[in-house]
């Protein structure tokens, strides 16, 4: 795992920030001189095992100036609160929600694995007039109760694997929010009769691509992901995207 250091406080302290409520640990790194191709802010989710370092390579290099990126450690990763339970994706979008008050207006999300269902269902719960774009990296929508393990997040496996969410997608397209899914081309985490669905749908808000790579490494493709990304920014954001060419 890459290391970085720790980032100056650029957001203000969460109306929750001292209460009981434990919230999750975050860095917010503004954006990089060099980096650009976001239309504006980004909340980048990792996946099981990882933590906020995990998708800092993406934000860093599409994160533009005068934008901020927020990478959460989702809870029980990094230093973040380990409850005995609670590992539905309500859970971990619930534990966004609390410190979403100091979080920028408009938001660009992109969730890695299970990160990616926690984008997808704050997006829905946050709607269109906070999150602008979803852009999900190698995580099945359906239902597959046989690949549930019964791990150190059994929990975490059971529900995610137990429950369809295949209504997201038509959610969100009804929320009028871009969706990109990214599959990782030796992944079977997003199965051929998912994929061939998802292929299908007919609407201008959703993209399906595919990107080399296992489920478990795939998110390490730094420069194709951000190259998929930025045409997908630039497809559904054009005037953001002229407005970072010129500046």
């Amino acid at each position: 795992m890459r290391a970085f250091p720790p980032e100056a406080r650029v957001l203000t302290g969460p109306l929750l920030a001292g209460s009981a409520v434990e919230l999750l640990d975050y860095d917010a790194v503004p954006g990089l001189p060099e980096a650009g191709g976001a239309p504006g802010s980004m909340l980048l989710l990792h996946g099981f095992g990882g933590d906020k370092g995990q998708l800092r390579p993406i934000g860093d290099a599409l994160c533009p100036p005068g934008e901020c990126a927020v990478y959460p450690s989702l809870r029980a990763h990094g230093t973040s609160h380990r409850p005995d339970w609670g590992y539905s994706v309500l859970d971990f979008a619930a534990d966004l929600h609390r410190f979403g008050d100091i979080l920028p207006d408009e938001l660009h999300l992109v969730g890695y694995s299970y990160g990616g269902l926690v984008a997808a269902v704050s997006a829905v719960t946050w709607a269109a007039s906070r999150v602008r774009s979803v852009v999900v990296v190698d995580q099945s929508f359906d239902a597959h109760p046989d690949l549930h393990v019964a791990d150190e997040w059994a929990e975490g496996s059971l529900l995610r694997w137990t429950y369809d969410f295949g209504h997201l997608p038509d959610l969100l397209q009804r929320l009028g929010i871009p969706l990109l899914v990214l599959a990782a081309a030796d992944s079977t985490n997003i199965l051929p009769d998912e994929r061939e669905r998802l292929s299908q749908r007919d609407s201008a808000l959703f993209r399906l691509e595919f990107i080399e790579g296992s489920h478990a490494d795939c998110h390490r493709n730094t420069d194709e992901i951000t190259s998929a990304l930025r045409a997908f920014y630039e497809d559904h954001f054009p005037a953001a995207h002229k407005e970072t060419e010129a500046s």
